[in-house]
Order: structure tokens, then sequence, then C-alpha cells
């Protein structure tokens, strides 16, 4: 397997954005995924959104994007994955690893408290993978929210 993770910088917004499309299709999401290029080139180029292409001999094989919140319990950091994709001809190839490695190096580089995502309740084959990773569902904690419409 040869494959690389490289940090995205406002020059690869063009393939950085490709790919997070991809996943919003993926999602049946492109009814709502209003983000433009450039919207997500500013994102990337201001630090408020992280982003990383995985590359699979050389080709863009998948997407990770995230952002750092802060909890008040422990005083750290939490690495919030806001996207993980691996392109479908590339699955299977332990690449879905391969970016989930580099968030838990990025979480202990930035003394992170902890790495978290959320997964459509639909989407069994991801569910399974993140918790073959050691990832937990949490069940303790419903999160709420408030459409813009209604502020």
């Amino acid at each position: 397997m040869n494959s690389e993770v490289i940090k995205n910088t406002a020059a690869d917004s063009k393939t950085a954005y490709m790919l997070t499309r991809e996943l919003m299709a993926h999602h049946n999401a492109l009814s709502i995924f209003t983000t433009t290029e450039d919207r997500l080139k500013e994102l990337i180029d201001s630090g408020m959104l992280l982003s990383y292409t995985l590359y699979y001999d050389g080709k863009p094989s998948g997407i990770m994007n995230f952002f750092f919140k802060l909890t008040t319990f422990t005083g750290r950091k939490i690495l919030y994955i806001e996207d993980l994709y691996v392109r479908e001809e590339y699955r299977g190839k332990g690449l879905g690893k391969v970016l989930l490695n580099k968030a838990r190096e990025i979480a202990k580089d930035t003394d992170c408290e902890q790495i978290e995502l959320k997964c459509a309740d639909w989407n069994k084959a991801s569910a399974e993978f993140y918790k073959a990773q050691g990832m937990k569902n949490e069940n303790e904690w419903i999160t709420f929210t408030l459409d813009k419409t209604l502020f």
C-alpha cells in the first residue's frame, strides 16, 4: 500500500472541495451542501478548518476535515472530525484507518482530550469501522440543534 496523507493549503482547495462534495453526495446531502470551493478555501486558509487529503498511489483517494473545540470538563481540546471519507473504489485497503491514525497523531501532538465525530445511523459499515478502531457510541448525551431560521 502506497498511501500518503497531506495537509491541505488554500492551493489544495479544489481537490478538498471535490472530495468533500463526493462525501455529501454519498450522504444524499447535496441539497443542503451550500459550501463553495471559495468558502472551503477561506476556511482552510484561515485555519478554522484543518483539511488533509489521502493519496493512494498518487491519486486523491480520501479526505479528512476537522476542527478543534474546547471542553470545559478538562479544559482541553477535542479534535472534531467533520468529514472522513474514502472513495468507494479505494475502500477495503485500510485507508480509513490511515486517516484516523493521522487524526490520532494530531490529537496526541496537540494535547487533545478526545477525538469525536458523528456517523449517520444508516451508515452501518462506517459505524462498525469506528468501533473496530476503538471508538464508542456516545449514548449519554443527545445532540440538539437550532436551525438558523429560528435566530
